[in-house]
């Protein structure tokens, strides 16, 4: 039975491809032998049954089930193929950015309502090296993965599906979909990669894309299996997501509360304020007109002007206490939810079990009273002894399931606080580089005649206009490993302006044959 504790929702997360590896596109496909599963699985946060390998399964290009891996191409051969009918070309192999080439789906939902989807009312043992042989696959999870596939089809063209697999054999089942966004050029009308034709040119855009994309797939399909809409990424496909980067995300979305909240009570107090001042006002003219100072028109006239002022600023007031109380209820949410994302203990299932009290159904005999009632008291104790070992057995599973999320949280976060301190020792270097830089681009700026030449070289390649460069003083073609790809797509207008600056300080140094120009 579904968790009654927990909300039944659908999971979708995407993910930008700038590339797809052979290693990605094997375990996609389980392209596997039982040595390559058993040192997959030696990382405790993996967990593959080998045991429930052979009911996975992929939608194919006909929308029908087949075996997983069964196409003769594998998935990064066909990814290329696609690409290459498309006309795409990545950047220079130098190059330190390139553009999106493919989106990476991961769709799924609540764990114990998609493996019921899966395996209907057949018990799954979630333990390492257990053994599920025995489990044969519902078709409901099979309609369910067409019905994504439809989804897709509908959003992307059926032709740019370059694969769609559906694992059973993990903690939960779930799609991996492998897409290649299309769109059309503005002038020629040509098919070609265009990321930001169906995800957006902007953060923003994306996020109106991406929440229209989760009530769209709710509508269309989780409606279907009893799935609601999905709200955000905590306890889903673990495996695939990092809590670490979800707990960020909702830290960052309760200052934004916060801040609106503080914003929004700033605004209500002004406007109490404002509406206290005009009913003072009213008092003023009240008795302006009782001493004569005024006319009875001019006091009729400023009573109306003032009136309508107050019911404005009492529109407006209404208006942003219903925002303040929204937000409001939105930062307590969030600050559940973050609550929820930093404990590892999830609430014990509420299992469903068929139980019929004992009766006593034999009329009591004349004779042979004591032997009756022995037999009557074995039979009530064999059934529950039997209820209450097949309780016991549903929540021993519950406990050790709690003992491994805690065990694989614990490692995650260990695994976490080393990538972190990877990710700082890399940022360390770059900021000392990036001072480098800064101190030398400093020190080259106070010179008017250097100066002159990075601005004049910066604007041209800001226009387009191509640079000619020449061998500098300093010996040697000073051009030789010096490239420029132009406006980059999905490039900010002002970090291409950054870059065109560094690339013309660059050129100078070269015609110059200067190496730097160190601050004193």
């Amino acid at each position: 039975m579904p968790d009654m504790n927990t909300d039944i929702k659908q999971a979708m997360h995407v993910e930008a491809g700038k590339s797809f590896g052979t290693s990605e596109a094997n375990e996609n496909e389980r392209r596997w032998n039982d040595d390559k599963i058993d040192r997959k699985n030696q990382d405790p946060t993996n967990h593959y049954d080998k045991t429930r390998m052979k009911l996975n399964f992929e939608i194919g290009p006909d929308g029908k089930v087949h075996p997983l891996g069964y196409q003769e191409k594998s998935l990064e051969v066909r990814l290329q193929e696609r690409l290459t009918e498309l006309d795409w070309k990545p950047f220079k192999p130098d190059s330190k950015i390139q553009p999106n080439c493919c989106a990476k789906f991961i769709f799924g939902g609540n764990h114990d309502r998609t493996l019921e989807m899966a395996f209907g009312t057949q018990i799954v043992n979630l333990n390492k090296g257990a053994d599920n042989s025995h489990l044969q696959r519902c078709s409901e999870i099979e309609q369910w993965a067409k019905d994504v596939y439809d989804w897709c089809a509908r959003r992307y063209g059926e032709e740019n599906i370059i694969g769609f697999q559906v694992h059973l054999d993990e903690s939960s089942p779930h799609i991996h979909a492998l897409i290649v966004p299309v769109g059309q050029r503005a002038k020629s009308g040509r098919e070609c990669v265009m990321w930001s034709a169906k995800f957006g040119k902007s953060r923003y855009e994306y996020g109106q894309i991406l929440r229209e994309m989760h009530t769209s797939l709710y509508e269309e399909v989780g409606n279907k299996y009893g799935l609601e809409r999905g709200d955000s990424i905590v306890g889903r496909n673990v495996q695939h997501l990092h809590k670490r980067d979800y707990i960020r995300k909702l830290a960052k979305e309760a200052k934004q509360a916060e801040k609106a909240v503080r914003g929004l009570q700033t605004m209500i107090r002004k406007l109490e304020r404002e509406m206290l001042a005009g009913r003072n006002r009213l008092k003023e003219i009240d008795e302006a007109l009782a001493s004569g100072k005024i006319t009875l028109d001019r006091y009729e006239a400023q009573k109306a002007d003032i009136q309508k002022l107050i019911a404005e600023y009492q529109e407006k007031l209404e208006d942003k206490s219903n925002k303040l109380h929204a937000k409001e209820q939105e930062l307590e949410q969030i600050t559940k939810d973050a609550i929820k994302a930093r404990s590892v203990v999830q609430p014990f299932r509420n299992h469903k079990v068929d139980f019929t009290p004992p009766q006593i159904t034999e009329k009591v005999p004349l004779f042979g009273t004591d032997k009756w009632i022995e037999r009557q008291n074995r039979s009530i104790s064999k059934q529950f002894t039997e209820i209450v070992r097949k309780i016991e057995f549903l929540y021993r599973n519950d406990a050790a399931r709690q003992v491994e999320a805690a065990h694989n949280n614990v490692l995650a976060d260990y695994g976490e606080l080393y990538q972190l301190r990877r990710e700082n020792k890399i940022l360390s270097d770059t900021n000392e580089n990036l001072e480098s830089e800064l101190n030398t681009l400093l020190g080259q700026l106070a010179i008017p005649s250097v100066r002159n030449m990075i601005f004049a070289v910066a604007d041209a390649l800001i226009s387009g206009q191509p640079i000619p460069v020449s061998s500098g003083g300093g010996g040697g073609n000073s051009d030789s490993d010096l490239r420029w790809d132009g406006h980059r797509p999905d490039e900010e207008d002002d970090e291409y302006k950054r870059r065109c600056l560094m690339f013309a300080v660059g050129i100078v140094n070269r015609q110059n044959g200067m190496k730097s120009y160190k601050r004193k």
